[in-house]
């Protein structure tokens, strides 16, 4: 098993001119995790991994391995290897070759190449396939080829980009669950990078959510699923209803808000008089009177039948939320239904 290293990011910034795609980010990644970097396109998430990988170099700023400095380690002189979206295998050579480049580039042939290759093989469930050509494969198969062959090699940090992008929905959750217990199987210091709030939350002991090149929010997935820290990141990580309101008393453990849905007593802090937002999830709605909170009457303006719940738009004065029912009873368009909720359920955003 590979252990795998501490990754720390001191205060990185990375400039193109006068645009900014990395301003003083700071991480620090525990050895052995795995840490998603998500954001929408722009944010500086690819910047972030081409500067980890050594692919370019931050305008300001280190990067740390362990305790050693790698900010200008080219990257084969770095203890990491990159899994890029498109596989970049090359297709002249069979399965075995592929796995094998990188070792043969480190000076490990004979009987302890086939060994590894083999070995490895059988970490991503691919065993037996060495004589095999890649061309021959599925999208999946060449995926866990893709990840063979950067682990063959032990790098101490895995950096992940967009892996999963090119598969369709189906075998991208099949290679998520394979991800994840490959991960845990190796040890090495997982960081991957993605737009797709599923899969990182599906993945990560960490979630990493970067906006306009800043850190806009981290931690588990769900702390940041169900605490989210700003109203970006409640709405990116999911969605969320947000309605806005002024704190007009406040307790030790709770705050008495004034909203366009009436006074709401929730859990939080907040200054009274203060401007504040309360979030609150989809599935944490009901549509009967079983919540604590009364929000009030709304009619159903539309209904979408997912499968594992209703998604009902809920028409209430002049303002709409968002509302996941259960599949049973059926909810149907055009109907009253009064809207509740538990307090423990929302979140204050200042």
């Amino acid at each position: 098993m590979t252990r795998g290293a501490r990754l720390t990011v001191d205060d990185v910034s990375k400039h193109y001119g006068a645009s900014v795609a990395l301003d003083s980010v700071s991480l620090s990644i525990d050895p052995g995790s795995y840490v998603v970097i998500l954001g929408p396109s722009g944010s500086g998430k690819t910047t972030l991994l081409s500067l980890l990988g050594g692919f370019t170099q931050p305008t300001s700023g280190r990067i740390l391995v362990d305790d050693g400095d790698v900010t200008h380690l080219p990257p084969a002189r770095r203890p990491t290897t990159t899994v890029f979206q498109d596989y970049a295998l090359f297709p002249h050579m069979t399965v075995g070759q592929n796995i094998g480049f990188g070792l043969t580039m480190h000076k490990i042939r004979g009987d302890e190449r086939s060994e590894k290759i083999e070995r490895m093989l059988g970490v991503v469930g691919l065993p037996g396939i060495e004589d095999r050509a890649v061309t021959s494969l599925s999208g999946g198969q060449q995926q866990r080829v893709a990840l063979a062959r950067a682990l063959v090699i032990e790098p101490r940090v895995l950096l992940l980009d967009e892996p999963l992008g090119a598969l369709d929905l189906k075998l991208r959750r099949q290679m998520q669950d394979e991800l994840g217990e490959i991960q845990r199987r190796v040890g090495t210091t997982f960081v991957h990078v993605t737009h797709d709030q599923e899969e990182a939350m599906s993945l990560a002991d960490v979630v990493v959510v970067l906006r306009d090149g800043r850190i806009e929010d981290q931690g588990s997935p769900e702390s940041l699923y169900l605490q989210p820290a700003t109203r970006f990141s409640a709405t990116f990580m999911g969605d969320s209803n947000l309605i806005d309101g002024r704190v007009v008393r406040t307790t030790d453990e709770t705050v008495e808000v004034e909203t366009s849905l009436g006074n709401l007593t929730v859990p939080g802090r907040a200054s009274e008089g203060a401007e504040v937002t309360l979030a609150i999830r989809p599935e944490h709605l009901r549509a009967d009177r079983g919540g604590d909170i009364v929000l009030g009457e709304g009619r159903i303006t539309g209904r979408h039948f997912i499968g594992m719940h209703q998604r009902c738009r809920i028409q209430m004065g002049d303002r709409e939320l968002i509302l996941n029912a259960p599949t049973k009873p059926l909810l149907p368009e055009g109907a009253t239904v009064v809207v509740t909720a538990h307090p423990d359920d929302f979140v204050v955003l200042i």
